[in-house]
């Protein structure tokens, strides 16, 4: 490994990917070894030395990280070449690999046979590393770090004396829906990474090289691609834009590399990577970009599903034009109904003047034709209801649980149901069976409050409730630990509980969803709950509908022409 006429940079890159290489399989098979004794309760008495081994992986990694940081080093191909040359680094490097291939030559004759051909890797990884590090100081290798060189642990035949008979035996994973290829030419790296993988349940296939990828991929076979930069003849970069230009590019592709450098990892996002891992890995970081690649793909095949299927509509609307027409029609006529519907269940003015105690104001103003937000006010026998809660999504499936809840509500009322936790438990069985009849994932969240003699007790979780109190000072009370999402379990009895609050005069209630509070304007800024406040507080002294009123109009002025993304509904009330 010598200085040429690469720029001081580009050498650098090289010389880092060249060291971090062999570490990475240090750490990565060190630490597979570990966990699989841990998993499996093996009671062994060499975990310190493993534990070294990975240590020593670690401390080299860190080492080149400081000897051959860019953002360190001198701008000089020269000054580049005397640093490297250094024989401070060398010691540096030195002293931890040596002790990695003697931790090996001990560990070969007590470890289980199980584990030996990991340590075989280890034992190579850690070898090449001495040549670099040897090839960078341009010294030739003493004869003891020849003989580890050339005559690395012979661990097949160890294993033949021990037991004839061994076989590398692993239970294949459960079939996954997911196949990730994997490509890199170093085959340490892709047994670390493919062992990573499988043991999160997905399928793996591997390519050797960058043309072997490009051989492969047109198969279609593959969810996901891992991709390594630096490679002979066809490198990343070019396997990434040859993916990107042609009819693949809807495959997500995260690049590999023990390149850590911002400018390689700009690179590979502006050529279209869907996101950049450096090597070693972090298996809880991997698990997690593997996750949101996958699931953003996903979304997008499902996106392509509808637009291949509206393609094919489109061939066939000169024949079925005047059909869908009326299919469309009706569909309409539906949601009108539905919307209607919706509309005529909301409490009307007249009931709300009927309750003596209180003034009560409410709106709501759905995203689309038919909301999910659910309000209501209802009295019985001297008791007063008020209902506020937020179905996921909107639209028509939405709207009509929206509707079913409004039922359940009123009927349990009916049935002088007082008693929260069974109130909520026989509301939440009702739409949890008729959600699961639907066969959709629909739920909510509900607050249902009681209101007597200027007293509400609170059960249901929903968005915070907001108490102002006579001079504008504001309570906010979180109903979180009061209950759980209707629709979601088949019971909730044990999570539902209750808080009273006492009003006086002149008090003022406020409940809201979350439409409100995540309105944008065209900074994507939330419209926000500290907002909210601030209106309700200057408005504190005015009527419930001058203050509905006011929160309204202040909501819009944030939003603008922006769309609205979500329901608005917003119920204010206020003690006589």
């Amino acid at each position: 490994m010598t200085i040429d006429s690469k720029s001081h940079l580009s050498m650098l890159s090289y010389l880092r990917h060249e060291l971090r290489t062999p570490i990475n399989a240090i750490v990565g098979y060190s630490e597979m070894i570990i966990e699989e004794i841990e998993e499996i309760g093996l009671d062994v008495d060499y975990l310190p030395e493993l534990e070294q081994i990975r240590a020593c992986g670690v401390e080299l990694l860190t080492s080149i990280n400081t000897f051959l940081n860019p953002a360190t080093l001198p701008n000089s191909q020269l000054d580049l070449a005397k640093i490297i040359s250094n024989p401070e680094l060398k010691l540096e490097l030195e002293r931890p690999t040596q002790l990695v291939i003697h931790s090996c030559q001990q560990l070969v004759f007590s470890i289980e046979a199980d584990f030996v051909s990991d340590l075989k890797k280890i034992d190579a990884a850690a070898n090449k590393l001495l040549h670099e590090i040897n090839e960078l100081a341009k010294t030739p290798l003493p004869e003891k770090q020849e003989v580890a060189q050339t005559k690395p642990l012979e661990v097949d035949t160890i294993i033949e004396a021990r037991n004839p008979v061994v076989t590398n035996i692993s239970e294949p994973l459960e079939t996954s829906k997911y196949t990730i290829l994997i490509v890199d030419d170093n085959a340490n790296n892709r047994d670390l990474l493919s062992r990573q993988v499988q043991a999160q349940g997905y399928q793996v296939a591997t390519a050797a090289d960058g043309k072997q990828a490009i051989e492969i991929i047109p198969t279609g076979l593959y969810d996901l691609i891992l991709l390594d930069i630096i490679m002979p003849e066809i490198n990343g970069y070019e396997v990434l834009n040859w993916i990107r230009a042609g009819s693949w590019r809807h495959i997500p592709t995260i690049m590999i590399s023990a390149l850590d450098q911002i400018d390689s990892v700009v690179k590979c996002i502006e050529m279209g990577a869907a996101d950049y891992l450096a090597k070693p890995f972090n298996p809880t970081l991997l698990k997690a970009r593997l996750g949101a690649c996958l699931e953003q793909k996903r979304l997008r095949d499902r996106e392509s599903s509808y637009l291949e299927q509206l393609a094919k509509a489109n061939e066939e609307i000169g024949k079925l034009n005047s059909c869908l027409q009326a299919e469309n029609s009706r569909l309409s006529a539906e949601l009108e109904i539905t919307q209607r519907l919706q509309m005529m269940m909301l409490p009307k003015e007249k009931e709300l003047n009927q309750i003596k105690d209180l003034e009560i104001a409410g709106f709501m103003e759905p995203a689309g034709e038919v909301g999910g937000d659910y309000y209501d006010v209802l009295q019985h026998h001297g008791r007063v209801t008020i209902g506020i809660g937020d179905v996921t999504g909107h639209g028509l499936e939405s709207g009509v649980l929206m509707l079913m809840v409004q039922t359940a509500v009123r009927t349990l009322m009916e049935n002088n149901e007082t008693n929260p936790k069974q109130f909520f438990e026989v509301l939440n069985r009702t739409i949890y069976k008729n959600v699961q009849r639907m066969d959709s994932d629909k739920n909510l969240s509900l607050c249902l409050i009681d209101y007597h003699d200027g007293v509400l007790k609170l059960s249901g979780q929903h968005e915070e409730i907001l108490i102002i109190r006579f001079g504008g000072v504001i309570e906010r009370i979180d109903t979180i630990d009061l209950g759980f999402p209707i629709g979601l379990e088949e019971t909730i009895k044990d999570f539902v509980f209750q808080a009273q609050v006492r009003l006086s005069t002149g008090d003022v209630v406020v409940l809201y969803t979350d439409g409100i509070t995540e309105a944008e304007n065209y900074l994507g800024k939330h419209y926000g709950l500290e907002q909210l406040c601030t209106v309700v507080q200057r408005n504190w002294q005015e009527s419930a509908d001058n203050i509905r009123q006011a929160v309204i109009e202040d909501l819009r002025s944030h939003i603008g022409v922006e769309k609205v993304y979500d329901d608005i509904t917003l119920v204010v009330l206020k003690q006589k």
